[in-house]
């Protein structure tokens, strides 16, 4: 195991204001650190307010606190209005800080009502999932949904700060963690801080749990750090970090948003590799080393066997789309993208046949 087992804080650079992410042992040192907040109020997903009622007793007995049941209902423009409704009835005010707590639900609920609130005031954000722990917790990006679309609406609002700790992880169910490392693996790849020999590694020592997450998932954040810093609102390099993403959420969305998201951009990954093989730009043996992780470590039943005409109807309506062409993440090796147009027709839809018929990712039903 090579990667650095340092936990010392990340430094993020944002045009909206520098933000550290820190990592606490345990949730009661976190708690420590949350009660030296000022001016602060909680908002906090009532499964884990619940789980862990005894360490955060001391946080909501000082602050006022808003309990939100984390679903896609409560990322919407009604959950919402539910929220900005009661920061005014506690006289929240432009020096107010919102402390969240929760999962990506919470975090774009909480990120994009702060945005609107007074035109923007502070958010302090706690993850308390693997996918909001070592990927969505930084790049500043929320998105709310407008029942039944998911997603339409976002805004850009960096934290002020970002507080990590895995003992929340310790009841967080085997398939949401391994959601979770959807976004892991995809970020050992992505940039010059590529750390894939590491997940192997920690992966064959102690399985999805293994006694390296941590690291692993500060290393995931290193890695989105290089990008985001480089490129904060998307207009260039960040569209690397879609490496997955299209076919992943095309796939999600035929299976009516029941697959969870990590484990449909794994499918993802694999799906654009075989592409990519095809089309000269992915090192085949990276192709089949990725595979072979998925396989190994990822165990899992699609409940949905996509045809190709279904996957290209739903790619045709991602927001990559532009006259017509997809704009693909394509790795060459780690740490090696290409952002690659395609046109959606049929040429296209001969290679993603082969690509269903070579992938060995997750059985199908």
């Amino acid at each position: 195991m090579h990667v650095v087992e340092e936990l010392s804080p990340l430094l993020i650079r944002s045009r909206q204001g520098d933000y550290p992410v820190e990592f606490r042992a345990t949730i009661g040192e976190l708690v420590e650190r949350l009660l030296e907040v000022p001016e602060a109020v909680v908002v906090c997903d009532s499964n884990i307010a619940e789980l862990y009622a005894g360490e955060l007793a001391p946080l909501f007995a000082d602050r006022p606190t808003r309990l939100v049941e984390a679903n896609e209902e409560a990322k919407s423009l009604a959950g919402v209005g539910e929220l900005v409704q009661w920061l005014i009835d506690q006289a929240a005010v432009r020096s107010t800080t919102v402390i969240a707590i929760g999962g990506g639900c919470i975090q774009d609920l909480v990120s994009f009502t702060t945005h609107i609130y007074f035109r923007g005031i502070r958010w302090l954000f706690v993850p308390t999932t693997v996918l909001s722990q070592a990927d969505s917790c930084i790049g500043a990006k929320s998105g709310i949904n407008v029942l039944p679309y998911k997603n339409q609406l976002g805004a850009m609002h960096s934290p002020r700060e970002v507080l990590i700790s895995t003992e929340f992880l310790g009841t967080l169910p085997d398939i949401e963690v391994a959601s979770g490392y959807g976004e892991i693996v995809k970020l050992s790849v992505t940039s010059s801080r590529h750390f894939l020999g590491d997940l192997q590694a920690a992966l064959a020592e102690g399985g999805l749990r293994n006694p390296h997450l941590l690291a692993l998932t500060r290393a995931s954040l290193a890695a989105k750090q290089e990008i985001i810093e480089a490129d904060e609102y998307e207009s260039d390099l960040r569209r690397v970090l879609n490496y997955g993403h299209t076919f992943g959420h095309a796939l999600e969305a035929l299976g009516g948003h029941q697959i969870p998201h990590g484990l449909g951009v794994l499918w993802g990954i694999d799906i654009i590799n075989r592409l990519g093989v095809q089309w000269g730009l992915t090192d085949p043996q990276t192709t089949e080393e990725l595979a072979a992780l998925i396989t190994a470590d990822f165990d899992y039943e699609l409940p949905i066997s996509p045809s190709v005409e279904d996957l290209l109807g739903m790619v045709g309506r991602d927001k990559k789309v532009s006259e017509g062409r997809i704009h693909f993440a394509v790795l060459r090796q780690p740490g090696d993208f290409i952002i690659e147009p395609r046109a959606i027709d049929a040429e296209l839809g001969e290679q993603v046949a082969i690509a269903l018929n070579e992938s060995r990712v997750f059985t199908r039903a």
